[in-house]
């Protein structure tokens, strides 16, 4: 239920800068775990001295537990450059923080941090998707309790996770700093993380019976798409995509169900691995995530995959395995780990831009063709 607002003036800072006069000496202490904005001088001069306004503080209604959602609702005000949101374990000016969500504007991308003993941690900025906030603009972020992380998403999107660094049981207190306006609190319990919704609707995989796809236009990764007849027997799923210039991985899932929390099931997992520790050499990984944990890896060398190259990954179902074709060479089969019959999603994450997917009722190998007619699908 919506909670009560109560809004109070404290001060703190990002984990750049002096959270209070007390704290200065942690400030000294921490210079080594700043941000790089921080070490260029481009930090905002608020940040930096202190001065940055309390925009919302209360202590949590329960305790959290996994499934436990804070919904928190604003609007990014016109002078606002970066903001924070910090799930505390005590309402005092130096209780530890065992959640620090900093968003930056300009930068689009959220830090992540944890301050304990009055010392912070190792800062996370990866993302796998650009947050979408923009001044003069109301905001939503889901901050979602997982057994063992944060699930952190964005005007419906998901954005970051984060490793509990403390015991979940301890947080106590949501703290909000920065120039936004907050208007709602909500504490929630969710089944499944993220939600479908007008600001998150998921892609549906588009069945065509056309020998060529149009490759003109992108799809956004990570891409979350639904299969309306799954993949049944005889049929293959197409993507068409280029490897980025400098990729570390990526993969591609095929999974019952369109969430991330709880961990679905993935019926196959195709992961093409470019960060290996022999140069030039590349790993192409299979697997299955069934009964709650991934199992047994199947590995080759991964040549079918280079920086830079576009390629065509076709996944054709047979009576007992998974049949993976790479630009017109088998490049595997997968044995089925569990029923193939309750795949009905697809998920692509990671360096890797990807251009169409399409299912097709028979199996054909025109989508191979090097230059293909294209139509609009």
């Amino acid at each position: 239920m919506p909670v009560a607002l109560r809004r109070k003036r404290k001060y703190s800072g990002c984990c750049c800068s002096k959270r209070s006069s007390s704290a200065s000496d942690v400030y000294q202490q921490n210079k080594n775990t700043q941000c790089q904005q921080c070490k260029d001088g481009t930090e905002p001069e608020e940040w930096k001295n202190g001065a940055i306004p309390t925009a919302f503080s209360e202590d949590l209604p329960r305790p959290l537990t996994p499934g436990c959602c804070i919904r928190l609702r604003g609007f990014v005000q016109p002078t606002c450059s970066r903001f924070s949101v910090n799930l505390r374990c005590g309402k005092d000016s130096d209780s530890d923080i065992a959640l620090h969500v900093n968003p930056r504007l300009s930068q689009r991308y959220v830090v992540r941090n944890s301050l304990l003993g009055n010392r912070w941690g190792i800062e996370e900025t990866t993302c796998i998707s650009k947050p979408k906030l923009s001044r003069n603009q109301p905001f939503e972020m889901d901050i979602l309790c997982s057994e063992s992380m944060f699930f952190v998403s964005i005007n419906g999107k998901h954005v970051c996770a984060f490793v509990y660094r403390v015991l979940l049981a301890k947080v106590k207190n949501i703290q909000v700093v920065g120039y936004v306006k907050v208007s709602d609190v909500e504490y929630t319990t969710l089944d499944v993380y993220p939600q479908s919704s007008p600001k998150n609707e998921f892609y549906t995989v588009p069945v065509i019976e056309e020998p060529v796809v149009s490759t003109e236009n992108t799809l956004e990764v990570p891409l979350t798409a639904k299969l309306p007849t799954g993949l049944k027997l005889g049929q293959q799923l197409e993507i068409h995509g280029k490897v980025k210039i400098l990729p570390s991985s990526f993969f591609i899932n095929l999974q019952e169900g369109t969430h991330m929390w709880p961990h679905p099931p993935v019926h196959l997992h195709l992961n093409p691995r470019f960060n290996t520790t022999s140069v030039g050499k590349y790993m192409f990984v299979r697997n299955a995530w069934t009964n709650g944990d991934w199992g047994l890896e199947e590995r080759c060398p991964g040549v079918h995959f280079s920086p830079g190259s576009e390629f065509v990954v076709v996944i054709r179902r047979g009576n007992n395995h998974f049949a993976v074709w790479i630009d017109g060479k088998l490049a595997g089969e997968f044995k089925f780990r569990a029923d193939a019959d309750k795949v009905n999603a697809l998920y692509i994450q990671g360096d890797v831009t990807i251009k169409a997917v399409c299912l097709r009722t028979k199996a054909t190998d025109a989508c191979f063709t090097k230059k293909p007619k294209r139509f609009a699908l």
